[in-house]
């Protein structure tokens, strides 16, 4: 196990390989490889021994600024909470209270991580997980995330990613740990943020109102299957976009669902038209997370 040291994190949560495939700079190797566990939706999760325990399932959250445990967790290996006020931690519908849990060692895929700040929140049990890695844990690294393979591997962090026919796309890191990256939505210039945690594609209000001013029909309202970390449920507008294109690669007839989601002013995207990308549209692709570079990797 390679050891890599403590982590600096966000104070709130915002909700929600395989080796030898990558060449790097100066022959860098992975840390390693482990196969995911194929959640509902299509979602990816992985086994990780905490403080020398388990392994439990967690979920691989891209769109998630902490790593999260459930409380089940929580009480199971005896944590206590770190000194000082509880804080807020949004989430896709509202927001939820928690306390930092300092986390002596996180180990998944050969890497062992020291000093997560952790929060505790009741995940919707249709998961099945007991907790999330969020990007305080998954900024580590270059995170080779293969959900054809069923796979992911880590690299370290200044692992220069050159992959045969795929293609950068180069983005910015915001103040939460999200790549952020440019799309287009029909003609509409778009904010994208790849959220592996969520199971639908889902835009903010900003994108709505871009697409009815072209004149881009509502589907129907439906309730949505958006449920955030303390289990609300929300009402959403549902859009099929004729076209969504994040570098090279293009979705053809695509549904999104337009919400009032609470994370995209948090993390600064409400003011132009921004989605989370979920996995109705990334399921069987591989992706290449390059949080050094603020870059994705895809292949069309």
């Amino acid at each position: 196990m390679h050891r890599l040291p403590r982590l600096l994190v966000c104070a709130w949560l915002a909700a929600g390989l395989i080796a030898g495939g990558v060449a790097h700079a100066r022959t860098l190797p992975p840390y390693g490889t482990q196969p995911l566990v194929r959640l509902t939706a299509n979602r990816p999760a992985i086994k990780v021994v905490v403080n020398g325990q388990g392994p439990f399932l967690f979920l691989i959250d891209t769109a998630t600024s902490n790593t999260v445990f459930t409380p089940a967790l929580r009480d199971r290996l005896g944590l206590a909470a770190m000194p000082g006020p509880a804080i807020d931690v949004v989430t896709a519908a509202g927001s939820a209270r928690s306390h930092y849990y300092l986390i002596a060692e996180t180990a998944m895929a050969g890497v062992i991580v020291e000093g997560v700040h952790a929060v505790v929140l009741p995940l919707p049990p249709e998961i099945g997980v007991m907790g999330a890695l969020g990007a305080d844990f998954l900024s580590n690294f270059v995170v080779d995330l293969d959900l054809l393979a069923q796979t992911v591997t880590l690299y370290p962090d200044d692992a220069d990613v050159h992959v045969p026919g795929f293609k950068r796309i180069k983005g910015t890191l915001n103040g939460h740990g999200f790549i952020v990256v440019p799309a287009v939505v029909e003609n509409i210039s778009t904010n994208a943020v790849f959220d592996s945690g969520g199971a639908f594609t889902v835009g903010n209000a900003r994108l709505a109102l871009s697409a009815k001013r072209y004149g881009i029909p509502t589907v129907r309202i439906v309730e949505s299957m958006i449920t955030d970390a303390v289990r609300q449920r929300q009402f959403a507008e549902a859009f099929n976009f004729g076209k969504i294109a994040v570098g090279p690669v293009s979705w053809w007839d695509a549904r999104v669902l337009i919400a009032d989601m609470r994370v995209f002013d948090r993390i600064g995207l409400n003011s132009r038209p921004a989605i989370f990308i979920g996995m109705d549209l990334m399921n069987g692709r591989r992706i290449i997370i390059d949080y050094g570079s603020a870059s994705l990797w895809l292949r069309q």
